[in-house]
């Protein structure tokens, strides 16, 4: 059994999307345990046992699961060659690939909406969003993870699209890609604007 790694993410078979944080061990029992995080509000962090994570959906209590086991892996595209290459060289490429770029960097590109001025010719487009995905969901603000979001746009793709939604805890209607990312964005609109209202 390949067990969960620290910062994959993985969709629970109701719809949510979480991040591994971390293997633990219970101090009683020596039983491996799985700490992940919900990537919505309130991005509480859960602890479960090994075992359970990585087990099958009650078909008797949930028969029209879509999911076969209770969490399965998001895996967020790269480029081809990362698809077929072992995990240790998806890695390594990653590494290379934001030598470059420091994540301090790569943020205030982001937020200045100037990504393929600073970053095109530094990285794939892929490499922007699957980067640029993990400072969406690290955003401190709404007002951020619009700016973010904006700045993804002609990057994302429909996978992507759908995991931004599930983390804003709505689901994507079947139409075309623009469609959707206006409807995440129309989301982020109100609820910045709720945040900013709340905040005075």
């Amino acid at each position: 059994m390949r067990k969960p790694v620290a910062g994959e993410f993985y969709e629970h078979f109701k719809g949510k999307l979480y991040q591994v944080k971390m293997l633990a061990k219970d101090a009683g029992s020596g039983e491996e345990a799985v700490v992940y995080q919900a990537m919505y509000p309130p991005y509480d962090h859960f602890v479960r046992p090994l075992s359970e994570f990585m087990s099958g959906v009650d078909r008797e209590k949930y028969p029209d699961a879509k999911q076969e086991k209770r969490f399965e892996k998001v895996v967020l595209p790269v480029d081809q060659r990362a698809v077929a290459a072992p995990e240790s060289s998806v890695a390594e490429d990653f590494e290379e690939a934001f030598e470059e770029v420091s994540e301090e960097e790569f943020h205030k590109v982001l937020l200045d909406g100037t990504a393929e001025k600073h970053l095109e010719h530094r990285m794939s487009g892929d490499e922007i969003a699957r980067r640029g995905l993990l400072h969406f969901l690290d955003a401190g603000s709404f007002q951020e993870k619009r700016q973010i979001f904006l700045s993804l746009k002609p990057y994302l793709n429909d996978i992507q699209l759908n995991n931004i939604a599930v983390t804003l805890d709505f689901v994507l209607e079947e139409t075309e890609r623009d469609a959707q990312y206006d409807a995440i964005l129309k989301c982020l609109n109100a609820l910045e604007h709720y945040e900013g209202r709340r905040l005075r």
